[in-house]
């Protein structure tokens, strides 16, 4: 059939074409209508237009074999960019990819202390900066996504429970970011867009179900279930903070904070060191470090922060099976609960569970939200408007690009 006789069938041919040329290897007219199915004609059409749009380009021919020498084409990775944020309460990253998923540059600078609407222009300043810094037009930025901590509520707008940045509960974020960047902005959870990152190219790569847990000062969860992001019918899927785990069940604070970070989290650890007659801790990092000397009490602590996350673990694995659990954050990584917590599952659980350390580190907030922004960029330039199904993401290097 002519892709130029049907809509559906000419979107259908340019997006298989798409998702080969994003693999990244440059290939010919010929080797793609071999690959996909599709007639001469048919793929000269969906060459042509990509060619035209500024998408894909010739950049050699091919030598050495049978028959005539052949043009191949690859995706011009530069005709477009996506931007990746990780906002947080003391810092903010920012991150430029092309259309192949590359990083071509990153930056990362103080949270402005003023919050609010200095915060939003803040990271609109770092977008163009960082397209500055490379040649790049900042109108090529066609995707754009911001991950930070709290909770969006989608009909306002605006972001509540965000740690250490005030003023993002009374504006629309969503709507200033959008008219800042004169394109629609995407705004997800942090944890989220960790799980994402993980999923993409960090230790859950190619799972299809799948949690990430992060425990540091706060607690958080993000999933994925059958290949897709769980978000629930509020945004608040993931909240683990609020699972009945801990003495503190019923109390005005566990209702606010939630009863398992009172019970698991940074102040959790040092109020049960303190608690239990240890010395010299001021912070959770203190508390650790007197763990390194051969602390009992600081032993003990952790012994018993295991426990609790063991039984979250637990019910997590109970309703949701998940393939594996990386755990981030600065408390979640630590290889001194990872062995404990290694120890205490096969106590209060039947079934093997795989815990892991986060491979992206304090990276992976910033490589999801980049995963979110190419994907959406992929979409909706060569996906299928309508209809179900998103192109998979190139599998490429999240290296830091170079200074």
């Amino acid at each position: 059939m002519n892709a130029s006789r049907s809509p559906l069938v000419r979107q259908y041919s340019r997006r298989l074409v798409a998702e080969i040329l994003l693999k990244g290897e440059p290939i010919s007219r010929a080797d793609l209508a071999r690959t996909t199915g599709l007639s001469k004609q048919t793929m000269s059409e969906v060459i042509g237009e990509l060619e035209s749009g500024g998408w894909v380009r010739p950049v050699g021919v091919t030598t050495g074999g049978p028959g005539r020498n052949a043009v191949t084409f690859e995706i011009a990775a530069g005709a477009a960019f996506s931007l990746g944020v990780d906002l947080g309460g003391t810092k903010v990253s920012a991150a430029l990819a092309n259309l192949l998923g590359e990083i071509v540059a990153e930056t990362t600078e103080r949270t402005d202390p003023r919050g609010g609407r200095h915060v939003l222009d803040q990271l609109h300043r770092l977008a163009l900066r960082l397209a500055a810094e490379r040649g790049i037009d900042a109108a090529r930025i066609g995707s754009v996504v911001v991950g930070s901590p709290g909770v969006l509520d989608r009909a306002s707008g605006a972001i509540a429970l965000v740690p250490n940045i005030g003023g993002l509960s009374e504006i629309d974020v969503v709507a200033t970011l959008s008219g800042l960047f004169q394109r629609p902005v995407a705004i997800e959870n942090d944890v989220n867009l960790a799980m994402l990152g993980e999923a993409w190219q960090g230790r859950a790569r190619g799972c299809e179900n799948a949690a990430f847990l992060s425990l540091g000062t706060g607690t958080g969860l993000g999933l994925i279930v059958n290949g897709k992001l769980v978000r629930g019918a509020t945004g608040a899927a993931g909240e683990i903070s609020y699972l009945p785990v801990g003495p503190e069940l019923r109390s005005a604070q566990a209702l606010a904070v939630g009863a398992f970070e009172l019970e698991v989290g940074s102040h959790a650890i040092v109020r049960r060191f303190r608690a239990k007659g240890g010395e010299g801790a001021e912070t959770v990092r203190d508390v650790f470090a007197r763990l390194e000397v051969g602390d009992p009490v600081s032993a003990a602590v952790l012994d018993e922060t295991a426990q609790s996350l063991s039984l979250a673990i637990a019910a997590l694995c109970s309703i949701l099976d998940p393939e594996m659990i990386v755990m981030g954050g600065s408390i979640g990584m630590r290889p001194e609960l990872l062995a404990r917590l290694a120890a205490e599952l096969p106590r209060v659980f039947a079934r093997p569970v795989v815990v892991v350390p986060s491979a992206l580190g304090n990276r992976a907030g910033l490589v999801g939200a980049l995963s979110s922004a190419v994907s959406t960029l992929h979409n909706q330039l060569f996906g299928m408007a309508g209809l179900p199904g998103e192109i998979a993401l190139p599998d490429v290097s999240i290296a830091r690009a170079a200074e």
